[in-house]
């Protein structure tokens, strides 16, 4: 199993802060392949080309990462303010 958290306003937009998921993924790319085929919110929030971060066991990975089972996957948006 892995989780998968949703930080911030991605929690709001898909009505969950966090959950556990099988671990049949690979890598990260192949996680977000399957978490937008759910359809809508999730392609739409997690669109190719839309910018966000994603952690792997609290640390932030610039690309495609292994994912292993265990493992914790954070999404986060981007970060806004002033």
């Amino acid at each position: 199993m892995i989780t998968v958290i949703y930080l911030a306003r991605f929690a709001e937009e898909l009505g969950m802060a966090q959950e556990e998921l099988s671990c049949s993924f690979d890598d990260s790319n192949t996680l977000l392949a399957y978490l937008r085929q759910r359809g809508i919110p999730f392609s739409e929030v997690l669109a190719e080309g839309k910018v966000y971060k994603i952690a792997v066991n609290n640390i932030i990975q610039h690309g495609n990462t292994a994912i292993r089972d265990g493992d914790s996957i954070a999404l986060l948006p981007p970060v806004t303010g002033g």
